[in-house]
């Protein structure tokens, strides 16, 4: 794409976003932050209850309880679940040294000491299964950005990070030789490149909103298949408790609510390095829309009816239990779920003559407040 084109599409979303009222958004969000660190993780209170945390990771993720995208807004969809950033704050609090390199990243201003200081945190943090350090830098990138949210993107996935800069052709400082310069030098080369190449020297929220708005993410990402999104206010649909409002929702629902779930009792989700991969798991033959593990550490493909006709279900769930056991199960039982709105009586049929399979219906619940 022509440089004037990148150009035209970054205006047109800067006309649309009112940046002096999300600057002050972020500003009164990162003071919060700043409490919250000061106070609950360096202070002396020994023990810190998960409602403590809730607030702060709603800052972070569009997946985080309570999230209400009508009122609230967060970094990005940082595809960590709940109990992971309940691990990376209570080994924070708990582990002295891992907390003041945290803090010391903070707090500096220099590029040589910030790269030297986040191979350490890894260094540290290498024993600790938490996401804090994960390969995509996700958790730890959205902290950064938290902490100093005017100088500092809100692309938080390292992945996604390298794309831009390739797709983009953006000069940088590449190939990076640690953890540390991925972090550091891919937020400058992002920021100076944008700068250099297309004239745009912009908040670096709002250049992170453009490059996953309609305007930017084509360029870069024609087909969304992983990393964040970054949460534009008032366009992303959140749920309350045990409530939402629309069937498209349900996978993003189940997620974000996951440990409340009649399933969250009986699987896990699933994480690498940190990392939540359960959801729209990739493999060569499509996407399995929930990969998870039972308590014995046994695959569980569950798909969601949503538009298809019953045998379509039946054929996928089919396939990607068979996909799974022949490359992940290591000869293990693999059960398959269908999660379907209403009873079918095809689908019902269908399953019968299926072993290790099993089936629910959901229930979608609305309510009315007088206003």
């Amino acid at each position: 794409m022509q440089r004037d084109e990148v150009v035209k599409l970054f205006n047109d979303l800067r006309s649309t976003y009112d940046t002096e009222l999300h600057s002050q958004v972020w500003t009164k969000q990162s003071h919060a932050f700043h409490l919250f660190w000061e106070e609950k993780i360096l202070g002396n209170e020994e023990v810190i209850a998960e409602a403590d945390y809730d607030p702060i990771i709603k800052l972070i993720d569009v997946k985080a309880r309570g999230f209400n995208a009508a009122e609230d807004e967060a970094i990005a969809r940082v595809n960590l679940p709940q109990g992971t950033w309940y691990r990376i704050f209570n080994d924070l609090k708990s582990n002295k040294e891992l907390r003041t390199t945290l803090d010391k990243i903070f707090k500096s201003q220099e590029e040589a000491e910030q790269i030297e200081l986040i191979n350490k945190l890894e260094e540290i943090n290498q024993r600790n299964k938490n996401g804090l350090t994960g390969e995509k830098a996700a958790a730890l990138n959205a902290l950064i950005f938290l902490n100093d949210p005017h100088n500092h993107l809100s692309c938080v996935s390292l992945t996604d990070r390298l794309q831009v800069i390739d797709k983009f052709n953006l000069p940088n400082s590449g190939p990076y030789a640690s953890y540390g310069e991925k972090i550091v030098l891919s937020t400058k080369d992002i920021l100076q490149g944008f700068r250099a190449i297309y004239g745009i020297d912009a908040w670096p929220r709002l250049l992170s909103i453009f490059l996953y708005s309609e305007f930017g993410l084509p360029i870069w990402k024609p087909f969304q298949d992983e990393g964040e999104v970054i949460a534009l206010p008032d366009v992303h649909l959140e749920t309350e408790e045990n409530e939402f409002a629309l069937e498209k929702h349900l996978e993003d629902f189940l997620i974000a609510n996951w440990e409340r779930t009649e399933l969250g009792g009986q699987y896990e989700l699933i994480e690498e390095d940190g990392e939540l991969v359960s959801q729209q798991y990739p493999t060569p033959i499509g996407r399995i829309d929930l990969l998870v593990k039972d308590r014995a550490g046994n695959f569980v493909v569950i798909e969601l009816k949503r538009g298809q006709t019953s045998d379509d279900t039946i054929g996928q769930l089919a396939r990607y239990v068979g996909w799974v056991k022949e490359n992940l199960s290591n000869g293990k039982p693999v059960k398959g779920i269908v999660i379907a709105r209403r009873e079918d009586e095809r689908l019902k049929y269908a399953l019968k003559a299926m072993s290790g399979i099993d089936f629910f219906v959901y229930k979608v619940k609305f309510s009315l407040e007088s206003r």
